[in-house]
């Protein structure tokens, strides 16, 4: 009959509650969200599917991510953007224009911004890794061990969450605020070296999710202070 009010159910108003909360607070929501998904990845997802890229996985799949992974190198990204940062700064002072001194120290904020989204991601990670304690994948092959040991102090443990992914999301997120024109490249890039850190067993799964979110949400976080003032990051 019409005119009838509908009475939701326990799971429709669950439902509703949840959505009215990720519209006011999207990223404490998704923050909860990811944190749950790695949750239940550890619990369901993560062992069975390590032993089955150990044992199955074929070797020339094995030594291509492997060489792979090492486009993750920490490293490698902050001098990259390092050197664009001095580049940029030296160009500007050698500027005979104001319009081209702008230019290049607008390069040179947006590089600095790079590397502050990989340092702090960075820091956040190694806090979670400190707080989390879990077992490299490689204690679980050597020594039957597969766990977590919360505030342990042997570097060796912190395998939540992937440093290497949290690292490149960051650069790669940083790169499509900056230049887009390149933006599926650099999400090949980050899909890439994430997945390669799960399949050459170096990482569990949930570690490279939760390194990548950690990376695109401090990246993105970021960016609203980069931005203030009318400050805009992109340079092309």
């Amino acid at each position: 009959m019409t005119g009838q009010s509908h009475d939701p159910g326990p799971v429709e108003r669950a439902v509703l509650a949840c959505a009215r909360t990720a519209r006011r607070h999207p990223w404490a929501s998704a923050t909860g969200g990811v944190t749950l998904l790695c949750a239940a990845m550890i619990a369901w997802i993560d062992l069975p599917l390590a032993h089955l890229l150990r044992n199955h996985l074929p070797p020339e799949t094995f030594g291509f991510f492997k060489v792979l992974t090492d486009v993750g190198l920490t490293g490698l990204w902050y001098v990259m953007a390092a050197a664009l940062l001095l580049g940029a700064r030296i160009l500007a002072g050698l500027s005979g224009t104001t319009t081209g001194h702008d230019q290049y120290m607008n390069l040179a904020r947006s590089a600095w911004f790079v590397i502050v989204s990989m340092a702090a991601s960075g820091t956040l990670g190694q806090i979670v890794k400190f707080c989390v304690g879990r077992y490299r994948p490689r204690y679980l092959f050597e020594e039957g061990l597969y766990g977590l040991d919360p505030f342990g102090v042997h570097m060796g443990m912190y395998s939540f969450p992937s440093g290497h992914t949290q690292t490149v999301v960051a650069a790669m997120t940083a790169l499509t605020l900056i230049y887009p024109r390149y933006n599926l490249l650099y999400v090949l890039v980050a899909v890439l070296v994430g997945s390669s850190r799960a399949l050459t067993t170096i990482h569990y799964p949930s570690d490279v999710v939760m390194g990548a979110y950690i990376g695109f949400a401090v990246t993105m976080g970021l960016r609203r202070v980069f931005e203030r003032g009318g400050h805009s990051l992109r340079v092309g």
